[in-house]
């Protein structure tokens, strides 16, 4: 019998096949499929059991990833976060993605870039930036959706923890932008804000500064032990 994941592995190849090929056009119906089935994926369906949970709270690193598959297309990977732990803003340059927990919970804060810039961006430059209402994120919500414009930008906070939540990306961070090399994952803090009620979903206008690296913040690597994807 066919598993979960791997149902699901197939309809993400199938959603993002070619992704990395100039006038790769992502179709809506593939795109639809996919997230209905990202929304019934449960923690069972990777093996993430309570033994799994219970050895993340005794890791020093408050991120734990657990790497599932990648090709030059997509990634599935599983990412666990200690409780009250904060993943910090980033981006993801380009990229289509989902984000579903399965274990605990979260709170998710959204960010779209309001500028025409691309996302080659400079350290220390700011940046304007559209805050969408927060969410609570837990095992029964939907899957998280982030294109390459809207809500590409996240900060993940755990309120309930650990959590984990399964997360799929296309294209991966280490393929080529376009010529312009592997897509840097940027990080971002918030300096300024204000009251926005002109939008709908957006409750400030703030100001981003970029700048580089986390020297407090780092993962560890589990490995995958659910199922086989083919």
């Amino acid at each position: 019998m066919t598993s979960a994941i791997e149902i699901l592995w197939k309809q993400a190849l199938k959603t993002f096949d070619g992704r990395r090929n100039v006038g790769f056009k992502l179709c809506q119906k593939n795109f639809d499929k996919l997230w209905n089935l990202m929304n019934k994926i449960t923690a069972d369906d990777v093996n993430l059991n309570k033994q799994v949970l219970d050895f993340i709270q005794i890791q020093a690193a408050p991120m734990c990833v657990i790497d599932i598959f990648e090709n030059k297309d997509l990634t599935i990977s599983i990412f666990i976060l200690k409780h009250g732990v904060t993943m910090p803003m980033h981006d993801h340059p380009g990229m289509h993605g989902f984000l579903k927990v399965i274990s605990g919970a979260v709170q998710l804060n959204s960010y779209t870039l309001n500028t025409s810039d691309d996302h080659i961006i400079k350290l220390n430059k700011e940046i304007a930036a559209f805050r969408h209402r927060p969410i609570y994120v837990h095992n029964s919500s939907p899957a998280c959706i982030l294109t390459p414009r809207e809500k590409n930008l996240h900060e993940i906070s755990c309120i309930e923890g650990p959590a984990a939540f399964l997360d799929i990306l296309s294209p991966p961070y280490d393929v080529d932008d376009c010529g312009k090399g592997p897509r840097p994952c940027t990080f971002f803090k918030a300096i300024s804000s204000k009251l926005c009620t002109d939008l709908p979903d957006v409750i400030e206008e703030v100001k981003l500064l970029v700048f580089e690296g986390l020297p407090d913040f780092n993962s560890a690597s589990l490995k995958y032990t659910g199922p086989p994807l083919m």
